[in-house]
């Protein structure tokens, strides 16, 4: 009985744009706290090299999404404009199954933003305790 049910709810198999927002968003927020650590020496090189590789693994993917956003649209004549709180009420497929949109913005935004709050407390950590 559930199984029908979940087969005619509205299923979205992309991430909508507010979400690759926010993404920017904790990515930024990562950078600025790994150069909380900046000191003398190569650490402004060793932090540029990571602030780098940051970018890429952040940049990438969205560049990969808007190719394929672009792609999608000019295949189907339609743009999928959703809100996020539309997306959140919907479930979405990706290739392990089905689950809840809330669900998978969690899943997606909460490793990012634990590194970046973790690292963000370790920086204060480190300004607090080693410039004192």
């Amino acid at each position: 009985m559930q199984s029908e049910h979940r087969s005619n709810a509205p299923v979205s198999e992309v991430l909508p744009r507010p979400l690759h927002w926010i993404i920017v968003g904790l990515a930024v927020w990562l950078i600025v706290s790994v150069w909380g650590f900046a000191s003398k020496g190569y650490t402004g090189l060793v932090l540029s090299v990571v602030s780098l590789f940051i970018g890429i693994a952040v940049g990438l993917p969205l560049i990969l999404a808007g190719i394929a956003r672009r792609h999608r649209a000019t295949g189907t004549g339609k743009v999928n404009a959703e809100t996020l709180a539309e997306w959140l009420g919907r479930e979405f497929d990706d290739h392990t199954g089905r689950l809840k949109g809330i669900a998978a913005a969690i899943q997606i935004l909460l490793p990012l933003a634990a590194v970046a709050f973790g690292m963000t407390l370790f920086a204060l950590v480190h300004h607090f305790d080693v410039t004192a």
